[in-house]
């Protein structure tokens, strides 16, 4: 068996607290309720570090906990919350002033800085890009529809709106990879 990625502990915390500024206390309770292992009591604890490394096995249960207890709603609203808080003000300035484009090429190159694995932009024009991930063992559906939820929300946040999402191939259980094309209107 192949060893699978890791991510920093700064994706895990975002994602915890989207929960409790999108779903509330309540709902956000439920979810870390169902946390176990070393997640658990990481969480619990709050023994994970933002600079920290840790099994994409977190993420997987963490995401996966959001999907049972509110769906594919929850989980999209939650990750879109979460990138939209990483990104921080002096930033969201400077992404409004940049092409999506842009923003997407250096999206995919910071996409290294969280995850053990690599995204490139392969082919992009005005109101088109085309992503590729590989090397992302261990991901599984929830976690590639974290990733293409993140990309639509970075969009957003230049300005633009995603007219089409397509996978082309990958991005389901057990895919090392993914490649998604997105068309958007600014």
């Amino acid at each position: 068996m192949r060893e699978e990625i890791k991510l920093k502990g700064s994706v895990l915390w975002g994602v915890i607290n989207a929960l409790e500024k999108g779903a509330g206390a309540e709902p956000r309770a439920a979810i870390l309720k169902d946390l176990d292992g070393d997640l658990g009591e990481g969480v619990n604890t709050r023994s994970i570090i933002a600079t920290g490394w840790y099994p994409i096995a977190w993420h997987r249960q963490l995401l996966g906990c959001v999907m049972r207890h509110g769906g594919p709603t929850a989980l999209r609203d939650t990750v879109k919350l979460s990138t939209r808080e990483n990104v921080s003000t002096i930033h969201r300035i400077l992404v409004r002033m940049i092409s999506p484009e842009t923003l997407l090429k250096q999206g995919t190159r910071l996409f290294s800085s969280f995850f053990e694995a690599q995204a490139v932009t392969t082919q992009d024009k005005p109101g088109y890009s085309k992503i590729e991930w590989i090397g992302c063992r261990g991901f599984d559906k929830n976690v590639w529809l974290a990733q293409t939820q993140s990309v639509e929300e970075l969009v957003a946040m230049a300005g633009a709106k995603v007219k089409r999402r397509t996978v082309l191939s990958g991005g389901t259980d057990l895919d090392d990879g993914m490649v998604l094309e997105l068309v958007y209107s600014t």
